[in-house]
């Protein structure tokens, strides 16, 4: 794996970690590959060499900043504005070290 791989993985794996964590977000969408996969499947997604659902990190080029997307689901006692706000300024606080100027946007896809 090259070393601009390995730390977008670093990279998505914090901001899994971080969005998860923000009162009011019940949990990171998953795609359709988490969807279909067996459900006795064991190991953490990144056993499977795959970024954690729910997150995407990119870059044009090494020069320019990381551009993350994160997509929420949240508690549908939670206001999804505020909650995206607070997923937004988190997930941007944590990687202010180990990514000036980062990019984040959130989507809410859905509440339950």
């Amino acid at each position: 794996m090259t070393t601009a791989a390995t730390e977008r993985d670093a990279l998505a794996d914090t901001v899994a970690r971080v969005a998860a964590d923000v009162p009011g977000v019940a949990f990171l969408r998953p795609g359709l590959v988490d969807l279909l996969r067996a459900p006795a499947r064991t190991g953490p997604p990144r056993a499977a060499g795959r970024t954690p659902a729910g997150v995407r990190v990119s870059r044009a080029s090494g020069a320019q900043p990381w551009e993350v997307d994160v997509q929420i689901v949240v508690h549908r006692d939670h206001h999804a504005l505020t909650v995206a706000r607070a997923v937004r300024d988190a997930v941007a606080a944590a990687l202010s070290g180990a990514a000036p100027g980062v990019q984040v946007t959130v989507t809410v896809t859905n509440a339950v």
